[in-house]
């Protein structure tokens, strides 16, 4: 081949590979702020504009903030920029079904040890991620409620029990991790859930050797596998809760080789039919499982 021949060949081949990247587009915020600001919103409007963000597309939209709060503070505050991102590009005409992923990671981990004293304001920020890929077909039936009391399994230790430990716990057999509070159809936990988190990062940090599974139930729902997520609008509640806590650990310092996440859905219900509010907080739970120590 040629020189001349060659070159727009070589042009081509970019293009195809230009296309199979995903468009990512920042906005950055205030310090210690969750909306967005002038320059922000303007960014987003103009991005639309030159359509460079494509409200047709498959779309993350992932906060962080810098390290100048406790990382229970960050988590929410990166949430929060990455929600209300969310909610300005609905209003410019982006479906909800098209947001495939909405999260909030806390704070930018780095590895360089020089601190500034008003923090990283580049860490302040979140990515919209535009992904190259069609929207899968999907045709998903209503939630339907079922309750009828029937049979009730025995109940796993709880981590609130009087004495719990954690070595009191058999290798193959699990325990709830309990005081997790979810919002109705989310996947992040509410800000009094963080301490129960910590103690079992505690737990894993202290017990070098202790390798576990986490496991995701969700309740009352009959016809799917699983709940809807109102965040990632995908039937995998169960499995996003347990992936959560399994990231939220793994970002702490533990090793990801320790840990394994599954989502059961409703396939190990305690009670097998809920009757009562009670009985589907007993159903929609987080269990620990001891893989080995």
């Amino acid at each position: 081949m040629k020189c001349w021949q060659f070159i727009p060949f070589l042009f081509l081949c970019n293009n195809l590979f230009a296309q199979q990247k995903n468009d990512t587009f920042s906005v950055y915020f205030d310090l210690d702020v969750q909306e967005l600001n002038v320059k922000a919103i303007k960014k987003i409007d103009s991005l639309i504009l030159v359509k460079k963000i494509n409200l047709q597309k498959q779309t993350a939209i992932i906060g962080y903030a810098d390290y100048l709060a406790t990382d229970e503070y960050n988590l929410e505050l990166s949430h929060n920029r990455a929600e209300n991102v969310k909610n300005k590009l609905v209003a410019a005409g982006l479906k909800p079904t098209y947001i495939t992923l909405l999260i909030g990671k806390g704070e930018v981990k780095r590895s360089d040890t020089i601190r500034k004293e008003k923090g990283v304001p580049t860490d302040r920020r979140v990515d919209i991620v535009l992904l190259n890929k069609p929207l899968p077909p999907r045709k998903i039936s209503d939630t339907v409620v079922v309750m009828h009391p029937k049979n009730k399994n025995a109940i796993p230790p709880s981590s609130d029990d009087p004495n719990f430990d954690i070595d009191d716990i058999p290798k193959g057999k699990t325990f709830i991790l309990k005081n997790i509070y979810f919002p109705m159809g989310r996947h992040f936990p509410k800000q009094n859930s963080l301490e129960e988190l910590n103690k079992l990062l505690e737990s894993l940090k202290e017990n070098t050797n202790l390798i576990i599974q986490i496991e995701g139930h969700v309740c009352c729902v009959t016809n799917v596998a699983d709940a809807m997520d109102l965040d990632s609008h995908q039937l995998d509640l169960s499995v996003n809760r347990a992936r959560f806590i399994f990231e939220y650990l793994v970002t702490r310092g533990i090793s990801a080789d320790r840990l394994t996440y599954v989502g059961f859905g409703r396939s190990k219900p305690i009670i097998e039919d809920e009757q009562t509010a009670e009985e589907a907080a007993v159903n929609r739970r987080v269990e620990i499982r001891i893989m080995d120590r």
